[in-house]
């Protein structure tokens, strides 16, 4: 896609996202985040480099429920839904999700088992459903952005993630 159809502040997201085919890099995006990150410490996982700053299960557990919220959108674009939808305060809901309270392995469990159905839910959609419109967050979109900003924030978790957690 080409990156000047995005909203701006999504810009960022979508220049990290490599060339090609966007279902077999949501397969291997997954892949290289459980692979990142499956041998962390608890303890590690729980550590925040800053006061005030989310924890490497804060960001997993972030980067599921912005996921969720991607494709609800997406899906709800797909199937011609008119009435827009409202934003969400990513802070508020890491706050609210008490990610360090889980354990890493079972964050990236889930992390893996809702990949899957992300990739079954944009393989199910037509062309034509993914070209349709809508509106989030006072943002005009088009269903398929999602899949590519779902690419690129998970992109640039993990780049946070390897250099100020793991370095």
């Amino acid at each position: 896609m080409d990156l000047k159809t995005f909203p701006v502040y999504y810009q960022a997201y979508i220049a990290k996202v490599p060339k090609g085919d966007p279902i077999l890099l949501l397969e291997h995006g997954v892949k290289e985040t459980i692979k990142t990150l499956v041998m962390v410490t608890e303890e590690k996982a729980n550590w925040a480099y800053a006061e005030g700053k989310w924890s490497i299960k804060d960001i997993v557990q972030h980067i599921i429920d912005t996921e969720r919220i991607l494709c609800f959108r997406a899906l709800s674009f797909a199937r011609g839904e008119k009435t827009s939808i409202h934003g969400y305060d990513h802070n508020a809901y890491v706050d609210e999700a008490e990610g360090n309270r889980r354990s890493l392995k079972d964050l990236l469990e889930e992390l893996k088992r809702l990949r899957a159905s992300t990739i079954d839910l944009f393989k199910s959609m037509t062309p034509e459903m993914l070209s349709r419109k809508g509106n989030a967050n006072g943002i005009d979109f088009i269903a398929e952005q999602f899949l590519y900003i779902i690419l690129g924030h998970e992109i640039h978790h993990m780049e946070v993630v390897q250099e100020r957690y793991l370095n």
